[in-house]
């Protein structure tokens, strides 16, 4: 995107708030361009409705939209862990983050963090978590410029099972 887009973007106002039940439609489809199976073919966990409404009905306070003349154009997703005996307690867990690619390198992203951070704060957790691929250069960078710190590298395998060929039917079939 030529700089004077991004100038001319930065000057439209984006307004963040909590996601209602109306934004999940929107949410959803914007998801579905940003996390597509050709940019990343074996994502441990798909984009997929599920993952808009579960979050949504189960932790809406952690469900953020940035909004630009009527259109939903940023999103954040996240909840909490508690998990005790442990340091922490409470854990904040940023699972999805996306900006339509027309809102990238606005500070848009910074800003649906921060205010997700400001919620997390508020309610006690002192840790957030959250993870990429380790091929995602952009998105590492993103969040360490953010402040996390990568504490570990955990391998993901895969393996695609082959379905296995009809054959004629058996005598269980009959």
């Amino acid at each position: 995107m030529p700089s004077e887009d991004i100038a001319n973007k930065r000057k439209v106002e984006v307004t963040i708030r909590q996601m209602d039940i109306d934004d999940i439609s929107a949410v959803y489809h914007l998801g579905e361009q940003l996390f597509t199976s050709e940019e990343f073919p074996i994502l441990y966990r798909t984009w997929d409705q599920y993952e808009v409404t579960d979050y949504f009905t189960s932790d809406p306070d952690y469900c953020l939209v940035a909004e630009a003349e009527g259109q939903i154009v940023g999103f954040i997703i996240g909840t909490t862990i508690e998990k005790g005996g442990t340091a922490w307690k409470k854990y904040g867990y940023l699972s999805w983050i996306g900006i339509d690619e027309s809102f990238q390198r606005t500070n848009l992203g910074y800003r649906l963090y921060r205010k997700l951070e400001e919620r997390l704060r508020k309610d006690g957790v002192r840790m957030v978590i959250a993870d990429t691929d380790a091929d995602n250069e952009i998105a590492i960078a993103f969040f360490k410029s953010i402040g996390f710190t990568v504490t570990s590298h955990h391998v993901w395998l895969a393996k695609t099972l082959r379905r296995a060929k009809k054959a004629g039917k058996t005598a269980n079939q009959q």
